[in-house]
């Protein structure tokens, strides 16, 4: 089974999946199994008014594909049911070589850009976070890892956006319209998680930030 992953702001799953890779240096792919815990906020009606989680849930027996070249893993996310107009699914994570820092791969990635079958409207997801390692990564290496999941609307006026997303709210940093934000905390082992929603609020800027909440 997949890596599934919660679609901003929909009632979608996501999978992290192996990305097919040009064969440029020895390629080792491989499954990790683990533990996902999820801390979403959602901005559709069924969801809840920014500030709070609107769902939650730990403890979930996941697993995700991954494939090692060199000093980078490979993956890319798709979405189920199938969104439109898909670009950027790709991402990788690279090997951070900052001191007190060797085991942990850091996600880099543009921005994700689909059209959303439910509201017809385009979304612009952006990530942020890490895999740890005890070395290697491999299937028996894994310790843990963290992601983080934004979702804007641009160049959408707050009309149309509210009707689609009543608890959409507008962010001043990016200068968009946020819908949904979502922490995937990811494990070998048991977890029990207690994880607040971000006061005051993260924005996925400066990239390099891939850590904001030091979880």
């Amino acid at each position: 089974m997949k890596l599934k992953l919660a679609l901003i702001a929909f009632s979608l799953l996501a999978a992290l999946v192996a990305t097919a890779m040009p064969v440029m240096a020895p390629q080792t792919p491989f499954t990790v199994n683990y533990n996902q815990a999820q801390f979403q906020w959602r901005t559709p009606a069924w969801g809840g008014p920014f500030g709070a989680w609107s769902s939650t849930y730990q403890n979930w027996a996941t697993s995700c594909d991954f494939t090692l070249t060199g000093n980078v893993l490979h993956t890319s996310i798709s979405y189920s049911p199938s969104v439109t107009d898909l670009q950027g699914d790709s991402t990788v994570y690279v090997f951070n070589k900052k001191a007190g820092e060797s085991g942990r791969w850091i996600q880099h990635e543009g921005t994700i850009s689909y059209t959303s079958p439910y509201s017809g409207l385009p979304i612009t997801e952006y990530w942020r976070g890490y895999l740890e390692f005890d070395g290697t990564p491999r299937v028996s290496s894994f310790k843990h890892g963290v992601g983080y999941q934004w979702g804007y609307v641009y160049g959408v006026d707050e009309a149309t956006v509210k009707a689609k997303y009543p608890y959409a709210v507008w962010d001043s940093v990016m200068q968009a319209w946020l819908v949904g934000f979502s922490i995937y905390l990811w494990d070998n082992g048991t977890q029990s998680y207690i994880t607040s929603f971000p006061d005051p609020f993260i924005e996925p800027v400066p990239a390099s930030d891939y850590n904001p909440l030091n979880l």
